[in-house]
């Protein structure tokens, strides 16, 4: 950690342009609240002033000196490269998010990826990745089915998730900002590793060895973070003069994607459209077959009380047969003993009528 650089007049050196909180808004965002007295670094000590209903008190005198130290190297810092802000703890993600975009700085608010700084070659194969899908989102994709389409906007908003504000992240950044150094522990260990120096907003809580420009102040409350990052990207927006990166944040999970063929498909279609269309020119009209209209319904599949009810019916007119083929029998009986009747009445008479003739 570097001391505070004084001028001789006791006063601190002001190299960047920025307004540095007062002491009285620092107080009114609650800066001055640390953690419980038994949740608590030795180290931090000579930062605490006072301890109250068992809640550490943070010196806020050293609170605005640490700040203005911490302006004046980031205004410094952005003048020469870029700058990253880290804060993924739900109360700072947003923030952290809002304010580098308005800096023009780099940010991670979702989740470090490990290796970032340290292994950052495998890291931009990724970046690249989550470029070509961008791209490919942008113009439109070919010969790709909705599945597939589907499968890439979830790949997409993997990588975005962890890369959204790295997107065109080249080279080692000059500065990292983190928000409590407790938290993110894997960004400090890679900053320190690769020797990138470290501001940070630290609690009472946290190791202030872990940083190269520590503001002692409370890095749970939503007005003291904000207070803190704006003044920070402040600073950075002062030392890169409006020159920063720009970001394009677009949200493809929610855009529609054009799927387009391709150009050998749709030369395919186009001589199969064509060779279809000489065919019916040189032949015959073709004459179209009309089908056989339907008249009935379709048949519906009989259920066990029809087929029952069915049986009953068969077995009723089984029974009704013999009845009717008895009758017919006495019928053509009687019929039969009627001719008879006649044909002997006829033969008498014939017989009558010869016996009268011969006498």
């Amino acid at each position: 950690m570097e001391d505070t650089q004084t001028a001789p007049s006791g006063e601190l050196k002001s190299t960047a342009q920025v307004a540095v909180p007062t002491v009285k808004e620092l107080l009114e965002v609650g800066v001055q609240f640390g953690h419980e007295s038994q949740r608590w670094n030795p180290k931090m000590s000579k930062y605490i002033y006072t301890s109250k209903n068992s809640i550490h008190i943070i010196d806020i005198h050293q609170t605005e000196q640490k700040l203005t130290d911490a302006v004046n190297f980031l205004a410094d810092a952005a003048s020469k490269g870029n700058v990253i802000f880290v804060g993924t703890k739900r109360q700072a993600s947003d923030i952290v998010k809002e304010e580098a975009i308005r800096a023009g700085a780099y940010f991670i608010s979702s989740r470090w990826a490990g290796g970032l700084l340290t292994n950052f070659n495998v890291v931009k194969k990724s970046l690249a990745k989550l470029d070509s899908l961008e791209k490919s989102f942008e113009e439109g994709i070919q010969g790709r089915t909705k599945y597939e389409v589907s499968v890439m906007k979830k790949e997409w908003e993997r990588l975005n998730r962890l890369y959204e504000g790295i997107k065109s992240l080249n080279s080692k950044p000059t500065a990292v900002v983190i928000v409590d150094t407790r938290y993110e522990k894997a960004a400090v260990r890679e900053a320190r590793k690769i020797g990138v120096p470290v501001v940070a907003l630290i609690d009472t809580n946290c190791d202030p060895d872990t940083a190269d420009y520590i503001i002692p102040g409370n890095d749970d409350a939503i007005g003291s973070i904000r207070l803190i990052l704006k003044t920070l990207a402040d600073a950075v927006l002062a030392g890169n003069k409006g020159n920063g990166i720009k970001h394009n944040l677009v949200d493809y999970s929610k855009v529609e994607i054009k799927i387009t063929k391709k150009e050998e498909d749709e030369a395919k279609e186009f001589e199969e459209v064509k060779g279809v269309e000489g065919q019916s020119n040189t032949s015959s009209p073709m004459v179209k077959e009309e089908k056989p209209k339907r008249t009935g319904r379709k048949t519906k599949v009989k259920g066990m009380l029809e087929i029952a009810k069915e049986k009953a019916a068969k077995a009723k007119k089984t029974e009704v047969k013999p009845k009717s083929s008895s009758t017919e029998k006495s019928t053509k009986k009687d019929s039969t003993t009627k001719t008879k009747k006649v044909a002997k009445k006829v033969t008498k008479k014939t017989a009558s009528t010869t016996k009268a003739k011969k006498k």
